[in-house]
């Protein structure tokens, strides 16, 4: 089924490879070379991170779906190899509680986005109608994205922190991450244009913040690209 399977993998993850063909969490989908994670001394691949992190909490319930990790019934004392990770956990783990304060980020991350975008609504019907009510309404709306965007920076942080993207995910990581960051920049800079605008009147400021709030909408957009590969896999978007 597999055909030619990538040359850098080891002669044994290529028989747990083709051992393994759909994910135990979506049985009716193909694995992902990329995706996978070591337990109990074995390889489980999955389709997407989504079903990886679902894995991880309750691992038991689908051993029986994994042909790597069946016991032999012919070897009633056979026990299941030592896994560091599970038994002893990982070196230089988060604390909990910051690994469970990283769990909010994509629900943080969706207050600055849904602001900037009514902030840039907003800015477009001031233009279109000369009405300085839409104009107040896009200050307000960058003002409160920028601490929207504080929040969610911070809680992004501490969830690359316990977050483990290997192999192909390593480069959509680095991109949200970096991305993002730079997001939240940009809407600061926007925000203080805004406020430059209200109070020294002119068209230069006007025009600056209309201009990185353009900016920003971009950034918002390949920053939900890159995420969206992260949850559902890096063929999510392809046709």
């Amino acid at each position: 089924m597999w055909g030619a399977l990538p040359s850098w993998l080891t002669a044994d993850e290529n028989a747990q490879m083709a051992v393994q063909e759909l994910c135990p969490v979506m049985e009716e989908n193909p694995i992902d070379p990329s995706i996978y994670i070591d337990y109990q001394g074995k390889r489980v691949y999955f389709c997407c991170m989504l079903c990886k992190a679902t894995f991880e909490k309750e691992p038991e319930t689908y051993l029986a779906k994994l042909p790597q990790l069946s016991v032999d019934p012919e070897a009633p004392d056979a026990e299941p190899a030592h896994d560091h990770l599970v038994d002893h956990g990982a070196p230089d783990e988060p604390s909990r509680l910051l690994t469970f304060m990283g769990k909010f980020h994509p629900v943080a991350i969706h207050i600055p986005i849904a602001l900037v975008l009514v902030a840039a609504l907003a800015e477009l019907l001031a233009m279109m109608t000369r009405n300085g009510t839409f104009e107040k309404v896009s200050r307000f709306n960058i003002n409160v994205a920028v601490l929207g965007a504080a929040v969610s920076v911070g809680l992004g942080l501490l969830a690359g922190m316990s977050a483990d993207f290997p192999g192909d995910y390593a480069r959509p990581f680095w991109l949200h991450k970096w991305i993002g960051i730079t997001m939240a920049v940009f809407i600061a800079v926007a925000a203080v244009l805004s406020e430059l605008a209200c109070r020294r009147g002119g068209s230069r400021c006007r025009w600056g913040y209309r201009a990185v709030l353009l900016l920003c909408v971009a950034l918002v957009g390949a920053a939900g690209y890159f995420g969206g590969q992260l949850v559902y896999g890096l063929n999510h978007y392809a046709w």
